[in-house]
């Protein structure tokens, strides 16, 4: 399959971003940090439903997660939803989404997804210095959603790997339960849970007893959990990983000087 540049290779979070994303979830070592009262509603779980239901349909093309989450995730589409589903009263009623009529998308997750892959192949043939937004109007003028490579590829047969769909939907669902519950964008959720620490955390949810729960029951204490393993494990194992590299990079020239002389 063609692919376009990695999207999971965009610009990493900031670290004034990365001690917010700490706060927010009121890291074990600090107790005076107040904690994410977020109550989830039967609208938030309706927009965590519909993600899901697009990753699912992602899945069932034929697209692998390690791909489409980091596409996803990382796109102004994304940025898009993001903006709509935090919006008051909803999806339904944002003039934003009614303007780039998203709800009439929501109702064929397929649409956004091929979608989601034109932007991105035109974009990736975009010159420096070139418009992107301009190019984009005059490629849907002129090709109408010509269905790019990487979805032109796809095997004719949807997938039915019931393990595979279930998965892509857990990880929708996930991702916008985390959007919603820190008031964070995708691109921030992406850049501290990428696809392969989410599914080592699916393949570890099965083998345990929150795994037998219905989702939405489970929702809050998935997120809660995977928070605590950002906070507790995934940036101390980076930070630590950081300073071998800085220590590594002080100690090499000393040497190459000794070397010298």
């Amino acid at each position: 399959m063609s692919t376009s540049r990695d999207p999971a290779k965009s610009r990493p979070l900031s670290a004034n971003v990365k001690r917010l994303m700490r706060l927010s979830r009121a890291a074990p070592e600090n107790a005076k940090v107040i904690k994410v009262a977020w109550q989830f509603t039967a609208q938030d779980y309706a927009y965590c439903n519909k993600q899901g239901q697009l990753f699912m349909e992602a899945a069932s093309m034929g697209l692998a997660m390690e791909d489409f989450a980091p596409r996803f995730m990382n796109s102004q589409l994304a940025g898009v939803f993001d903006v709509s589903f935090a919006a008051a009263k909803g999806m339904e009623n944002d003039e934003l989404s009614n303007l780039l009529r998203i709800p009439l998308l929501l109702k064929s997750p397929e649409a956004i997804v091929e979608a989601l892959y034109w932007i991105d192949d035109i974009i990736s043939r975009a010159g420096d210095g070139q418009n992107k937004s301009l190019l984009l109007s005059r490629a849907y003028e002129a090709e109408r959603l010509r269905l790019p490579p990487a979805l032109a590829e796809l095997p004719d047969e949807p997938n039915r790997n019931v393990d595979e769909l279930s998965y892509a939907y857990w990880l929708g669902f996930i991702y916008r339960c985390e959007c919603l519950l820190h008031e964070e964008s995708s691109r921030m959720v992406y850049g501290a849970f990428d696809e392969d620490v989410m599914h080592r955390a699916y393949a570890d949810l099965l083998k345990s007893p929150l795994g037998q729960c219905d989702l939405i029951d489970g929702a809050s204490e998935i997120c809660a959990q995977l928070d605590r393993m950002l906070v507790q494990e995934i940036w101390p194992a980076v930070s630590a990983r950081q300073k071998r590299l800085q220590a590594r990079e002080q100690f090499r020239p000393l040497k190459q000087t000794k070397a010298r002389i």
